[in-house]
């Protein structure tokens, strides 16, 4: 589904009930969630897995990312940021796509994820990869220095009043006419799947971290123009596949 839609004038909290190609549907089914767990709790968290996540999550979430990916369409010469990029398994995909000619970085938190996409980048033979550790929402980057940034069920991991802020630090190193790929779990559709998900997630919010959010919505109030969505699952959980950009 492609879209010229522009971006809405003013922000709201609440979702639209205007789809991305434009059409009015069904309210959207209510709120989302809230984050409580600190980020150091969550970086924390993530260097401890860092050495299994590629065997237990990985997997699941593997085809949602390379649709996300392909999506992005990252080509040769480009400069592409990875934000949250884990285990490095997209990050090899970044890399191979721009090419020795382009620049593709990941950042993570956790300093045990960083050694794994090291790793999995020496693995796969490609040294113009490059990973750092930083905060997703305080980038150590100068302003414009990326044509595209790949991001990969991290949006979710930020409170709701701070994903706004996140946003607009993403743009910040976005190049005029840049573009941003998300893949987040989609709040969208009230079935039993995102029922029994939410459920898991109060009961043991370390485990299931990532939250169900209005993905295009978000993005639409951060001022981003939606170019094009697709729909995937994590196991029975919807996800949103979004690529926005910045207007020149």
């Amino acid at each position: 589904m492609t879209t010229d839609e522009q971006p809405p004038a003013t922000g709201s909290e609440s979702p639209s009930s205007t789809s991305v190609d434009g059409t009015t549907g069904e309210t959207p089914p209510g709120p989302i969630s809230r984050v409580s767990r600190p980020k150091e709790a969550a970086r924390d968290w993530y260097d401890a897995i860092s050495r299994w996540y590629e065997t237990f999550a990985d997997p699941f979430e593997e085809p949602a990312r390379a649709a996300g990916v392909d999506l992005l369409d990252a080509r040769p010469g480009e400069r592409v940021l990875d934000v949250g990029c884990g285990t490095g398994t997209a990050l090899v995909a970044l890399s191979d796509a721009v090419g020795p000619g382009g620049t593709a970085v990941g950042i993570d938190l956790a300093a045990g994820m960083c050694r794994v996409s090291r790793t999995t980048l020496a693995d796969a033979g490609l040294d113009h990869g490059v990973v750092v550790r930083g905060d997703a929402a305080t980038l150590p980057f100068e302003d414009d220095a990326f044509d595209a940034l790949f991001v990969s069920f991290v949006l979710e991991l930020f409170d709701t009043p701070e994903m706004l802020a996140v946003l607009r630090e993403w743009q910040r190193v976005l190049a005029p006419g840049g573009r941003l790929c998300v893949v987040s779990l989609s709040r969208r559709g009230d079935g039993p799947a995102t029922w029994l998900y939410e459920s898991v997630r109060t009961l043991a919010p370390t485990y299931a971290d990532c939250r169900p959010i209005y993905v295009r919505d978000t993005l639409r109030e951060a001022g981003f123009r939606i170019d094009d969505t697709r729909e995937e699952t994590v196991w029975v959980f919807p996800v949103e596949i979004v690529r926005c950009r910045l207007e020149p």
